[in-house]
């Protein structure tokens, strides 16, 4: 068996996405550069962690990659890749403008340089270079990890799974130059943001606050929806479960004392139609199915 060879995501994210990015897809070529060094650092952070420590992170991915080519590869391997490369600067390329369906080969092409270099660095680990921004997240974020935690063991099986949240000071909202007020699409259905901007739209400080006023059932396709940005994330999560808010996506409901995973086929995420999921009950057990179709039926779905 062949050895696996780190120099495969090298070569990747200092020569092929570069050269896909600005052939392809018009990106400036500085900033393609950037994003493949900004790849690589991200694959050498993920890396440099235990293997339970990166199958928690992608936790809140796994929902929206089932689809993804190549469909050979592994689940997880599918999730890191959107961990690692989709999550990286690429997004902020695809915000502004230039990738538009060129973000999908861009990503997809990634699967087996990142294999690569994830095989390499368990046989022989390397230190990753600060900063890594995915450590430490367990500690900063110690409700927002167990949470995850939780859906990582429960994903395989599906069905119910037990959330015991750890004692933590109770987080407030973000306020001053941690929030800004983003532009509205054309339409006037979306906000226009980056997904890996640390700041945080009005909106979103809105709805977290409606969130910790009482019982308040938040309905969005994909945990991603909020941020790609793992460090906001796991922010927004921590602040939800403190305040015992439950929150449904299309395959998943968490709530302060338990997670549930739709059992048997997926359903894909649509970002555009945030409630479609909600409407296809199947493999939906319990509690689960119970808010699912409440949800659907206070929006009028049903």
């Amino acid at each position: 068996m062949t050895a696996p060879d780190p120099t495969h995501m090298v070569k990747y994210c200092r020569d092929v996405l570069p050269s896909m990015l600005t052939e392809a897809c018009d990106v400036d070529e500085d900033l393609a550069h950037r994003i493949g060094d900004d790849v690589l650092q991200r694959a050498e952070a993920l890396a440099a962690l235990p293997q339970r420590e990166q199958d928690v992170l992608i936790a809140p991915f796994v929902e929206e990659v089932f689809d993804h080519e190549p469909l050979a590869s592994p689940l997880d391997l599918r999730a890191k890749v959107t961990l690692v490369v989709r999550n990286s600067l690429l997004e902020q390329a695809h915000h502004d403008g230039p990738l538009g369906s060129g973000i999908i080969p861009a990503t997809e092409y990634a699967a087996g340089p990142l294999s690569h270099l994830l095989a390499a660095r368990r046989r022989q680990p390397i230190a990753a270079q600060d900063p890594n921004p995915f450590a430490g997240l367990a500690g900063r974020y110690p409700r927002a990890w167990a949470c995850l935690d939780a859906l990582t063991d429960t994903f395989a099986a599906g069905g119910r799974g037990p959330l015991r949240l750890p004692s933590a000071p109770t987080p407030s909202l973000p306020s001053g130059h941690e929030v800004v007020t983003a532009p509205r699409s054309d339409d006037g259905t979306m906000t226009v943001f980056s997904a890996i901007d640390p700041r945080f739209d009005q909106g979103l400080v809105d709805l977290l606050g409606k969130a910790a006023e009482g019982d308040f059932v938040l309905c969005t396709s994909a945990l991603s929806r909020y941020s790609r940005n793992s460090e906001k994330l796991h922010r927004i999560l921590e602040f939800l479960l403190a305040h015992r808010a439950t929150i449904l996506t299309t395959n998943y409901l968490i709530r302060h004392t338990d997670v549930w995973v739709r059992r048997g086929a997926l359903v894909k995420p649509d970002s555009h139609k945030p409630f479609a999921g909600v409407l296809d009950t199947q493999g939906l057990a319990g509690t689960h199915r119970k808010i699912a179709e409440s949800v659907a039926a206070q929006r009028g779905l049903r």
